[in-house]
């Protein structure tokens, strides 16, 4: 049988294209870089990730959707030239299967492939699943799952975890890792990380914390990657006279992760599972608008898990910042209990898995993975 052709269809985010690119990597490794085509947006987060990796991609026509009924007025009318545009591609490829990696742009790409009878496959990084994922599942043969959901879908669940990027599984040792960020090698080191949405509060309470912290002075270091436009972060870390680095963004998020001993962070997905991957307890603090409510879904999840604690934004104070920092960066028991469950709760393997199945659901031989192996989904 001729080698597979897929395309990995949505975006919108870094959360959706990270594990997209993750898989598209291990196609290209077992095929070949033309067996991949990427049908997304075209915003500029994805055309700068998916064109560093040098992968072909097609914008298609689907207009964001808003909070406005006008909004989504303008998502459903643009349907009807994104749908004729991703069936154009996917023949033009060959497709021979799509997988849905979530967000508004994977709905068109969806719904041509059903039209041409090219087999589906979704992925849901999140534990709540979304609209996207709700609506193409009618569609689809199977989704692969993050984690359990907390509803049923039209297809088949597997839950085999979050591709994650090579870079991940390969990133050097914590003392290795600070050495080339310029830290001390041996100092706890603390992750401020905001993701693409909702830095602002984490960034506000960290900063609003520094007079309390600066009494650990010496006693440990932290790398505070601030998202765009941040204008107070760099200054407010240097007058408080503790180690850092502070950086608005980073090409190397695995450097960053790595080098960390407990992140304070949202609780996306992606996020999540880099973070597993690495064996870095989270201090969790739940974006609150995000859709569904499904970043505290994902982190009740992770701290049943025993992986990390959860600290509502609406509790994020002072006090309760240096709380966590003492209790969970500074003392080396809770630390590495939070550790060695991150640790048990990773799901390297999760690329190799998934590709697996999606073969399998396309047709093809895939290597080994056992059916056993992975859990069936809780509706």
């Amino acid at each position: 049988m001729n080698h597979p052709r897929i395309a990995l269809a949505g975006g919108g985010t870094g959360g959706h294209i990270a594990p997209a690119i993750a898989l598209a990597d291990e196609i290209s490794a077992r095929y070949s870089r033309d067996s991949v085509l990427f049908l997304c947006s075209g915003n500029e987060l994805e055309r700068e990730m998916i064109g560093a990796r040098g992968y072909t991609f097609e914008a298609l026509p689907v207009a964001r959707p808003g909070s406005t009924l006008k909004s989504k007025t303008r998502t459903v009318f643009s349907l009807f030239t994104a749908v004729p545009a991703a069936r154009k591609a996917l023949k033009q490829m060959g497709a021979t299967g799509v997988i849905g990696v979530g967000g508004y742009a994977s709905l068109p790409a969806v719904l041509a492939a059903s039209w041409l009878r090219v087999p589906i496959v979704l992925l849901e990084a999140n534990a709540v699943p979304g609209k996207v994922t709700r609506q193409g599942s009618r569609f689809a043969k199977a989704c692969y799952a993050h984690l359990p959901l907390t509803c049923a879908l039209d297809c088949r669940v597997d839950v085999l975890g979050n591709p994650v990027r090579s870079s991940f599984l390969d990133a050097p040792s914590k003392a290795l890792a600070r050495q080339a960020l310029g830290l001390n090698p041996t100092l706890p080191t603390l992750l401020v990380i905001g993701g693409s949405q909702g830095a602002q509060a984490l960034n506000s309470a960290i900063l609003a914390s520094l007079v309390e912290l600066g009494c650990y002075r010496g006693h440990f270091q932290a790398l505070h990657i601030t998202g765009a436009g941040d204008t107070l972060s760099r200054a407010a870390w240097q007058k408080s006279g503790i180690a850092h680095m502070v950086v608005e963004f980073t090409h190397q998020p695995e450097l960053f992760m790595a080098a960390c001993d407990v992140a304070l962070t949202r609780s996306g997905a992606s996020t999540i599972s880099e973070l597993l991957a690495l064996g870095v307890p989270q201090i969790m603090v739940p974006y609150p608008s995000a859709a569904d409510n499904h970043q505290q879904a994902n982190a009740e999840f992770v701290a049943r898990a025993g992986a990390g604690i959860i600290v509502p934004e609406r509790e994020l104070s002072v006090s309760r910042v240096c709380e966590v920092v003492a209790r969970y960066l500074l003392v080396h028991g809770p630390r590495e209990n939070l550790a060695a469950a991150a640790r048990l709760l990773a799901r390297p393997d999760a690329t190799q898995r998934i590709l697996d199945a999606a073969l399998a659901d396309f047709g093809y031989s895939a290597r080994g993975s056992s059916a056993d192996e992975s859990m069936s989904a809780a509706a």
